[in-house]
């Protein structure tokens, strides 16, 4: 799938979460209600993929991003549970791991996402295609994407 395909689903599904009737009260319900949510909304965007939140699994494994616990003192595994995942739930690999989205209720950047999505989209192990912070800001949803272990320029 193309890049600018899978970002503009992403962006079709947030403002599909935005005109929701009832609105989903952002500034006050937490942040992985508006993940869920989300996630609800990118399902029928992508077919042929699983969307699944908080996934804690590599194919049948847990799912471990070295080095990740150290960019937390309250870390304890290099344990990670991204808060929504596109992919093809039971396999593992590149070819499995289409978009992986951390989302923040009010927070420009999380040093921790960052990496998270940084290592999630390099050359490592997982090899998303892509990677997306969201900072819901209100309800304003404030994007971030990050491809080949960089964050990209806004606009791209």
């Amino acid at each position: 799938m193309k890049d600018e395909d899978i970002k503009a689903y992403a962006l079709q599904a947030i403002a599909g979460l935005k005109k929701e009737i009832p609105p989903l009260a952002f500034t006050e319900v937490h942040e992985r209600s508006t993940a869920h949510r989300l996630a609800v909304h990118l399902e029928p965007l992508f077919p042929k993929w699983n969307i699944d939140c908080e996934y804690d699994r590599d194919g049948l494994k847990l799912k471990i991003l070295d080095g990740i616990k150290e960019c937390d003192s309250d870390k304890k595994t290099d344990r990670i549970l991204p808060d929504i995942i596109v992919h093809h739930r039971n396999e593992s690999g590149p070819n499995h791991n289409l978009l992986v989205i951390e989302i923040k209720k009010n927070s420009a950047e999380n040093t921790c996402d960052r990496k998270k999505l940084e290592l999630l989209t390099g050359k490592g192990h997982y090899q998303y295609q892509l990677g997306l912070y969201v900072n819901i800001n209100g309800g304003a949803f404030d994007c971030t994407w990050y491809k080949n272990g960089r964050q990209l320029q806004t606009g791209a």
